[in-house]
């Protein structure tokens, strides 16, 4: 590049000489004749690069792969550049040493380390090369754990040691060695061997035979029991506080239990904030005092909500719950929702069982129901019964008698009737998910089994079985499918005298999409729907998530409540929006019949708010 020259002059005569040539840096020459022109020029450098650019400086590292790569680049560090010779200089006499230091925190002591770097001078760049043989590791060659004390002949502690990494034959990685030591050490204070302690920890590399023989060897002292259980409140009486209590004054310390009496005591739903704490103390000897501080909640409930879909338009609900009515823990919670075409009210009263009252209860609900929804006119009185629990499976199971009596008419005859059904029944129904706020896999299943006999207080002999699957699965971070499976048949000796509300219809936010709430059923004469027999839904969605909290989705449904398997399938397709609210996925789908047996047409906006599961 040839050279190039500024000459400067300001209230004086000042030469400032400039040259650039390729492969070199600036040179800069300065010459001033009045002071204030010197000052000017001094100022002028400062804003002038003394270098044009500085080399680019990479690390290649070869003969290795895998872990033993990333720790040598982890451990070495970035290269500095070139130009700055005094740490480039330093960087690259530490590389042997450090390199082998990585090396060896993995198990391979005897590895052979090279290093050289070349510049091109051309290109401006600088490559240090690090040329590794690993060559053989070092490997175990004995192992030695000796636990004594009560925990020596303790099952529970002496399981761990079959799951130790460092065993006969493995290859000797220093990490493993101390993450043995701390989980020998965790496991004791787990188990309320407080007093563990090692008393011999020896590792003997052999660096000309590539073993390693090591001797581990700990005093596990006396096994802690569970002291006292103090309940800090005044509500409950302590023998039903007791129910929640995994353990006994006296028995075996084990640290998971304290977290389950935690856990047991949060989901009996009765109190606002829930402490568990152990009190170790000399004054206590081996014994553990357990304190428990619990907040009760509010004495009422109360909550608001206003709320919009396509299938209800705006809906009111309003609930008051009462959680603590005696010191044996009964509650009881009711209910108000006003809709458009859905009016109802509902009052239930729980006992507690066992030690989870959410989910081990017995039941009495009673609620009433108004429905005027498309051609349907009802009005409904129940009255259910049910003892509830949850199964070692996590299944929610629900054993009841409902009585139900309810005055409707479908359409198919125009005349008003009244039915009274008591139904013996079962249910069952269990959800799980991972990951939040965005669920990564989740399942819910809910299958329900009833029915009644004219010969038994109903008016018709009537059986009913429903079921419902679905499915979520994250293929990646951003995408996700969801599945659903609906089926329900029911049995009747006089169907005209089923209710409508246990009649079977299709279509809507949670249904086939598309399709008005409640469209896709059988129809009278008039074209007014009357439900089914039977009902099958399917339904396919594939989520995108394009931003944080935003996704986008497309999806198909197909479904059919019908009295006669020839009726065809009503199939809706479309697309959709997703924001993750704090109370749940807020989802608006554009839908439109593919395949409408009774040939509706049209197109609908889906509205909907809630979580997947």
């Amino acid at each position: 590049m040839p050279d190039r020259r500024l000459l400067f002059n300001s209230i004086g005569t000042c030469r400032l000489a400039i040259g650039l040539t390729a492969g070199n840096p600036f040179s800069v020459k300065i010459t001033a004749t009045k002071p204030l022109a010197a000052l000017l020029a001094t100022c002028l450098l400062a804003f002038t690069p003394l270098k044009a650019s500085l080399a680019e400086t990479t690390l290649t590292i070869t003969g290795v792969e895998g872990n033993l790569k990333e720790n040598i680049e982890l451990v070495v560090g970035k290269p500095p550049p070139v130009e700055d010779s005094r740490k480039y200089r330093r960087y690259i006499a530490a590389l042997p040493e450090q390199s082998t230091a990585a090396l060896s925190a993995l198990g391979y002591y005897a590895a052979d380390v090279e290093v050289a770097d070349r510049t091109d001078q051309a290109a401006g760049n600088t490559v240090i090369t690090v040329k590794v043989v690993p060559n053989d590791p070092v490997r175990i060659n004995s192992v030695a754990i000796q636990i004594q004390g009560e925990a020596k002949d303790d099952p529970s502690y002496t399981r761990i040691l079959d799951d130790l990494p460092i065993r006969k034959g493995a290859i000797f990685v220093s990490g493993q060695y101390e993450s043995s030591k701390s989980t020998l050490l965790d496991h004791a204070q787990d188990l309320g061997y407080f007093q563990f302690e090692f008393t011999e920890t020896t590792v003997r590399v052999s660096r000309r035979k590539l073993t390693a023989d090591i001797v581990l060897t700990a005093d596990s002292g006396p096994r802690y029991t569970f002291g006292d259980i103090i309940f800090e409140q005044s509500i409950f009486s302590r023998t039903f506080l007791e129910r929640w209590l995994p353990f006994e004054t006296g028995d075996p310390y084990e640290s998971s239990l304290i977290g389950e009496l935690t856990q047991n005591l949060q989901n009996s739903g009765y109190f606002q904030s829930v402490r568990v704490a152990p009190h170790q103390d000399r004054r206590y000897g081996t014994q553990v005092p357990i304190k428990v501080s619990l907040k009760t909640r509010d004495e009422n409930e109360v909550a608001v909500g206003i709320g919009y879909s396509t299938d209800t338009l705006a809906r009111v609900k309003l609930n008051w719950d009462k959680p603590l009515i005696n010191r044996r823990g009964h509650s009881i919670s009711t209910q108000f929702g006003v809709s458009r075409d859905l009016q109802k009210a509902s009052i239930g009263y729980r006992i507690p069982r066992r030690n989870e009252p959410l989910y081990n209860y017995w039941g009495i609900e009673y609620g009433l129901l108004n429905d005027t929804t498309n051609d349907i006119e009802s009005f409904l009185s129940t009255l259910n019964f049910q003892r509830v629990s949850r199964t070692s499976r996590q299944w929610i199971e629900s054993l009841f008698l409902r009585w139900e009596r309810e005055t409707f008419t479908t359409g198919e005859n125009g005349v008003e009737q009244r039915t009274d059904l008591v139904m013996p029944g079962v249910s069952y129904s269990r959800t799980r998910s991972k990951g939040s706020p965005f669920p990564t896999w989740g399942q819910s299943a809910n299958f329900q089994l009833m029915g009644g006999s004219k010969d038994v207080l109903s008016t018709i002999d009537f059986l009913k079985a429903t079921g419902q699957f679905r499915y979520l699965r994250a293929i990646s971070d951003r995408n996700t499918l969801i599945g659903t499976v609906q089926y329900g048949v029911i049995q009747s000796n006089n169907y005209p005298r089923v209710p409508s509300t246990q009649r079977f219809f299709a279509g809507g936010d949670r249904s086939v999409r598309g399709f008005r709430y409640k469209d896709i059923s059988p129809k009278n004469e008039d074209g007014e729907a009357i439900g089914g027999r039977f009902l099958e839904v399917a339904s396919i969605e594939y989520n995108y998530r394009f931003r944080d909290l935003w996704s986008a989705a497309v999806f198909t449904d197909a479904g059919r409540a019908f009295n006669t398997y020839s009726d065809g399938y009503s199939v809706g397709a479309g697309i959709g929006l997703r924001w993750q609210s704090p109370v749940g996925a807020f989802r608006i789908d554009f839908a439109a019949p593919v395949h409408d047996p009774e040939d509706t047409g049209g197109f609908r906006i889906h509205l909907s708010l809630g979580p997947e599961f």
